[in-house]
């Protein structure tokens, strides 16, 4: 997995850097000498390199990796090219690249593993892009860094418990990289910090993430000094609903409304959702019959120690029916006709009755 290990800042003017982050931020140096010094920075390490009197100071981004030829070789397969040839030093191997925008990355495979500071966390190295979708491309394709989170304007990358962040923006001042230090117990911190003659550039603010305080080196290079909120443990998300120990208040939730109101509503008076038709009139009701019996429902006096339900010999609610005796004496009439009819057609298909009736067509013809 690659991680970030190293930001290098290269500085015409190395005293006044190593002043300004010994006396002033408060680091203590590791290593320090004409050529290099590295301070006791947890997360990735912080070192400064000099340039000769006049060039522009610049921020290079160092990456570990286990394998640097597999990871050379997946870099050129992305079009990536390199600065100069591999370099090897004591420490392990090194080659230098650049992202789509210019900036300086380099790519390392340490012979043995760095050991981390004690001092303040650099925790974070924010990277300001002009094209936000191709740095993002870059960063996790190429690079291979895991993205953790991806808002409009900003995008986060794991680097080994360091983030890499992009953000949509011109580069502040011309510097297109900075770099955060997490502290905890950021408010305290600063007033320290403005006691060894720290200028911040934005007071300490709150935003939803945490506090944030910002500040400019020697060179330009904006530094963050942030401090993220922690997240709530489960037994305080659990203790959420019930930190309001009072009395619960209970209020209506409409008010009642007169029935003969003007105002009144039908539905909040009678919720009724089937309204009567205008061209029926409502039937009266009707009293219970003289046959009727009611009986009190008393718990246990039924069967099986039920409770016993009102009695009742006449049900009011039933339709009252009448037998068909008209329909029963109709249909018994029409059986009848058709069955009269049914004889009387078989009978004339007898032979003799066949007979009979030519002899009567053939005599009424005679006459």
């Amino acid at each position: 997995m690659i991680r970030l290990m190293e930001v290098l800042l290269y500085t015409p003017d190395l005293d006044r850097m190593r002043a300004f982050y010994e006396r002033v931020v408060g680091l203590k140096y590791r290593t320090a000498g004409p050529t290099w010094t590295a301070y006791e920075t947890g997360g990735a390490l912080l070192a400064l390199r000099p340039l000769p009197e006049g060039h522009t100071p610049f921020v290079e981004l160092t990456f570990a990796t286990a394998d640097l030829d597999s990871a050379i070789r997946e870099m050129r397969g992305h079009g990536v090219r390199l600065e100069g040839d591999v370099e090897t030093h004591g420490w392990g191997r090194l080659a230098r690249f650049r992202d789509l925008e210019g900036n300086a990355l380099a790519i390392a495979q340490p012979t043995r593993p760095m050991a981390m500071g004690t001092g303040l966390m650099l925790g974070a190295a924010i990277v300001h892009t002009r094209d936000m979708a191709a740095a993002k491309s870059f960063y996790h394709h190429v690079l291979g860094l895991h993205p953790t989170t991806d808002q409009p304007g900003w995008s986060e990358f794991d680097a080994g418990g360091v983030r890499v962040a992009l953000r949509d923006s011109e580069p502040p001042e011309g510097r297109a990289i900075a770099f955060g230090f997490r502290i905890g117990g950021l408010m305290e911190w600063a007033e320290d910090a403005r006691g060894r003659g720290l200028h911040f550039t934005t007071a300490p603010c709150d935003q939803d993430w945490g506090l944030f305080s910002d500040t400019v080196d020697p060179d330009g290079h904006r530094v963050t000094f942030f401090e993220p909120t922690e997240p709530p443990a489960l037994e305080e998300e659990l203790a959420e609903a019930f930190r309001d120990d009072g009395v619960p208040t209970q209020a209506a939730f409409r008010k009642p409304l007169k029935k003969r109101s003007k105002a009144a509503s039908r539905v909040a008076i009678k919720p009724t959702y089937k309204a009567k038709s205008r061209g029926k009139a409502a039937s009266p009701r009707r009293k219970p019959s003289a046959t009727t019996r009611r009986v009190a429902s008393v718990r246990g006096a039924g069967p099986d120690h039920a409770r016993l339900k009102p009695k009742r010999t006449g049900d009011e609610k039933k339709a009252r029916t009448k037998p068909a005796i008209g329909r029963l004496k109709k249909a018994e009439r029409k059986v009848m006709v058709r069955k009269k009819t049914a004889v009387a057609r078989a009978s004339k298909a007898k032979p003799v009755k066949k007979a009979a009736a030519a002899r009567k067509t053939r005599g009424g013809r005679k006459r």
